[in-house]
């Protein structure tokens, strides 16, 4: 049996959970919340991209873009870099940045993706 204090305890705490629970879909919406913005893979740069040389070594690659987002195992010679940005709390646009570094004999021979324009000497179709 229980208590009539032990019962009004347990509707008490029933009601909070059920209102709590109710309210869980406007939190998102209210200004006050914060959102950090996410961001992900290896920072691309222009300026960084431009330092890119044809024959660089992959350690002088990696020196100057750091790691790679992607080393792909099956696809030897070739490194994926990518960078995203989604702001979240301000109505800034997301940023999307995208390069791959292609390797032959462990120098840099081409490279595709943002930043590399068509007459770059990295640039690869």
């Amino acid at each position: 049996m229980i208590s009539v204090y032990t019962g009004k305890r347990l509707l008490a705490a029933m009601m909070s959970v059920l209102l709590i629970t109710g309210c869980a879909s406007t939190v998102d919406s209210l200004p006050i919340l914060f959102k950090p913005e996410i961001r992900q893979g290896t920072l691309i740069t222009e300026q960084t991209v431009s330092q890119l040389e044809p024959g660089m070594s992959e350690r002088q690659v990696r020196f100057v873009l750091g790691p790679p987002t992607i080393e792909d195992p099956f696809t030897e010679g070739r490194w994926d870099y990518v960078y995203e940005v989604e702001p979240r709390s301000t109505d800034l646009e997301p940023v999307s940045h995208r390069l791959a570094v292609f390797f032959e004999n462990g120098s840099l021979a081409g490279a595709r993706g943002d930043f590399i324009t068509p007459d770059n000497p990295l640039y690869q179709p």
